[in-house]
Parts: C-alpha cells; structure tokens; sequence
C-alpha cells in the first residue's frame, strides 16, 4: 500500500450464509500485495447463519480497509451489488463473491498493472480453478471453454457465441459505474443473476483480456441454505430457464437491439421446449409458448428452424 489516499481499486463483495467459507475468502482479499490502495465493499444481505458476526470481526480488525452494508431486509444479489457499485470509490473495480477464493496474492496488482498499460481494454479476466466445498480442486467442464482464449482478447461477439468463460472472481475492469448513466439494468432485468447483465454492460464498451494465470478459485457445490444462481439451477431447472429468458428480454430491450441476443435467447426457448416434448416433469407447453410470444423477430425465427428440424428427425 503506499501513502497516496486515493483509492484506486473497488473490491465489491455481497454475501448470503457464507458463514462456511467466507473468512478464506476475505482473508484472500486482505493478502493482497499491491503498491496503490484498494477498498472492500461487502454487502451483507440479511443472513440466518453467523456471517454478520464474522464480518464485524474483519471490520473492527480493517476499520480502514473495509466498508461494511449490513442490510435491513433482503436485497436480492442484484440490487445488493449495484448499491456497491454506486458508492465504489476506486478507479477500477474487483469481485468476488465469498464462497471462493483468490489463490495469488499478486492478483490485484497484476491486473491493476495490465489494464493501466494496457488502454484499449476495458477489463482483465484470467484463468481459474474449480474447487470442492472442501477446497479440493475437481475437473469441470466449466472452465475447459476459457482455454481457448488465455492469452487474448475476449470481445462482445465472443460472449454470445461462448457465454462465460470465466467467472465473477476473475473480473478486474474499469469502473464505468462513475459516470453518471443509468446502470439500474443491472437489478431489474434480474433479482438473482447477475454476471450476464454486468458483461454485457462492460463488454458494450470494449474487450476484455484473459491472462493465462490461475489466480483464483470457483466454488461448485450445492447449499441449501445459501443463496445464489447456481443453487437457483441446481433447485428448479423448470424455473432456471424461464428466468433466463425473461433476463435476456429484459436484456434485449434495454440495448434496443444494440446487442444480438437472439442464438443465446432462442437456445434457452427452445431448450424448454424439448422438456415439454419429453414430457419433463414441471416442464409446460403454456410457458413455453409464453416464452416464444415474447421473443423478437429474429429469436422466433431460430426457434421454429429449430422445431422444424425436430419434426423432420420424427419422420
């Protein structure tokens, strides 16, 4: 840290019953080595377990490093983040939600590094594993697709022909959140999720660059008690797709067409639309066609070439 008051980086963290895991994941931040100061932003959102009490430990041992939001009434993950990203200082901002972890302590200032010599991007992302609820690292899917693109740039184009590469823990991007624009996007399209909202917002604005580094690590297990969107998935896949594409609507009409949405939207219409054809449980042909009737034109059209060539495989 050096003596400069300016806070340069914003790490932004909201929390629900972290109890299990969240004093690695604050601990991970704290370690950080930079040579410029950084603020952490935690928005406790009403926990049952004892998160509030281990946050107020970290407060009185950080009174200068940690700004606490301990909310009177839950928020929802949505709009308990955008509230701290309003009131980040720092020029750029950072996130981790406290179920996971950075695994290098460098993390920050090599990010911070690359994005101030670096002019062109408007974010750096980098390379991570996935852990178990006991910390132990498990071979996922889920980061096999980022392999592709360590080392380079990550465009617009790419997230909507990929979808996430890389998780919310890896993010490090200039704060655009200062410059006065309506960003409330970013809790009504979703009271939940998140991270598709925000990458669209930024990746508007330019690419990020993915370094090749792991230097944190992603939590992949099932909470009952915990809140988030990958328990929101695991819980009700019925209701996972139907939220998705009402997000991606939301989506759709707050870029006004800006950002071509149609393949990701006419992926997730049409995969509810093979449950209802299987005759999954829970699965509806009402809400499917509710879901069809609200798509554009161009997302219509993807779908019925996609129940077209189901009808030709049947014959």
């Amino acid at each position: 840290m050096t003596n400069d008051e300016r806070i340069k980086v914003s790490v932004i963290c909201v929390t629900y019953n972290h109890e299990k895991y969240i004093r690695q994941a604050l601990d991970s931040i704290v370690n950080q080595k930079t040579d410029f100061n950084f603020e952490i932003l935690v928005g406790e959102d009403c926990s049952t377990d004892s998160t509030r009490d281990i946050l107020r430990e970290y407060e009185i041992k950080y009174p200068d490093l940690f700004r606490m939001y301990y909310r009177d009434k839950n928020l929802g993950a949505t709009l308990n983040e955008y509230e701290l990203f309003m009131d980040a200082k720092g020029d750029y901002i950072a996130a981790l939600e406290l179920d996971d972890i950075w695994t290098d302590d460098d993390k920050l200032q090599k990010q911070f590094d690359f994005l101030e010599n670096n002019r062109e991007y408007i974010g750096v992302a980098h390379d991570f594993d996935i852990i178990d609820k006991d910390g132990n690292v498990i071979d996922d899917d889920d980061n096999k697709d980022i392999k592709s693109f360590l080392g380079k740039a990550f465009t617009l184009q790419d997230f909507l022909d990929n979808g996430f590469v890389f998780q919310t823990g890896t993010h490090f991007y200039r704060n655009i959140y200062k410059d006065g624009k309506d960003y409330t996007i970013i809790y009504t399209a979703d009271r939940l999720i998140r991270d598709k909202t925000v990458l669209s917002l930024l990746l508007d604005r330019g690419d990020f660059y993915i370094l090749p580094e792991k230097m944190s690590a992603y939590r992949r297990f099932f909470d009952k008690d915990a809140v988030n969107g990958r328990n929101a998935t695991n819980a009700d896949m019925e209701l996972d797709l139907f939220t998705k594409a009402h997000h991606v609507e939301a989506l759709n009409t707050y870029f006004k067409g800006r950002i071509d949405y149609s393949r990701q939207w006419s992926d997730m219409i049409w995969d509810y639309g093979k449950r209802v054809l299987k005759g999954t449980d829970g699965f509806r042909l009402k809400r499917f066609m509710h879901m069809y009737r609200m798509a554009d034109k161009k997302t219509k059209s993807l779908v019925r070439k996609e129940i077209g060539k189901a009808i030709k495989r049947k014959i």
